[in-house]
This record gives C-alpha cells, sequence and structure tokens, in this order.
C-alpha cells in the first residue's frame, strides 16, 4: 500500500489544507496539500524541527519526547503528531487545517493511520 493512502481520511476532515508523512529526521516521505502555497517540503521540514526540538526539551525535563504538538494562528491549526520515539518505525505526521477546522478528528484520525503506517515502514 502507499503512504499516501494513509492520509485519505485527513483528507476528509473539515478546514483539511495540506498533511504528511515524515521520516522523524524532517524528509518527506508522503504529502497532500490542497492549498497551492503550502509546499510541504519546506514547511514540514521546519516544523519537525521545532518538534524534535521540543522532544529532547521533554526529555531533558523528564517527561519523555513529546507525542503530539499544536500550533493555533488567527488563520489555521499545525499538529504534529509522532510515531513514537521507541517505535518500530519513528515518524512525525503534520496536517495544516484553516481556523475552523477539525482539530480534534484530525488528530483522531491521524492516529488511527498510525499502525498501519508503521507496519509499512518497519
Amino acid at each position: 500500500m502507499a503512504l499516501e493512502n494513509h492520509l485519505a481520511d485527513i483528507k476528509a476532515v473539515k478546514g483539511y489544507q495540506a498533511c504528511g508523512i515524515m521520516h522523524y529526521t524532517g524528509e518527506l516521505l508522503a504529502s497532500d496539500s490542497a492549498v497551492a502555497n503550502i509546499d510541504l517540503g519546506l514547511v514540514g521540514a521546519t516544523f519537525n524541527d521545532v518538534f524534535r526540538t521540543a522532544h529532547e526539551v521533554c526529555e531533558k525535563i523528564g517527561l519523555e519526547a513529546a507525542r503530539e504538538m499544536v500550533l493555533i494562528t488567527p488563520r489555521g491549526l499545525i499538529v504534529m503528531l509522532c510515531s513514537g520515539t521507541k517505535s518500530k518505525a519513528h515518524f512525525h505526521m503534520i496536517s495544516i487545517l484553516s481556523g475552523d477546522g477539525n482539530q480534534a478528528l484530525a488528530k483522531l484520525q491521524m492516529e488511527k493511520a498510525v499502525p498501519a503506517i508503521v507496519g509499512e515502514l518497519a
């Protein structure tokens, strides 16, 4: 199964703009964008750096690595999810939604996709 197929349920979420699967280093493995100005290769790698820094800081203060990060702006949301640093396949997912996007459903669909993606990447 192509990795892009795991993005289908996320693409149906209200407010969807873009989503992707990245190796934990930031390399884009699969992506989709409904908005022309969102280059997930660039923005995904940038947000991935922020997420990896959160991993490290959380570890340093004894909380273990971050599993999720949400950035809320006046016009949209960025949701990042980690498969787990100790997972058989450590990867990150990103979803970008408009301001009225359904954050809860996006997270749910991302979490639902993780086991199948791990199975494919492991």
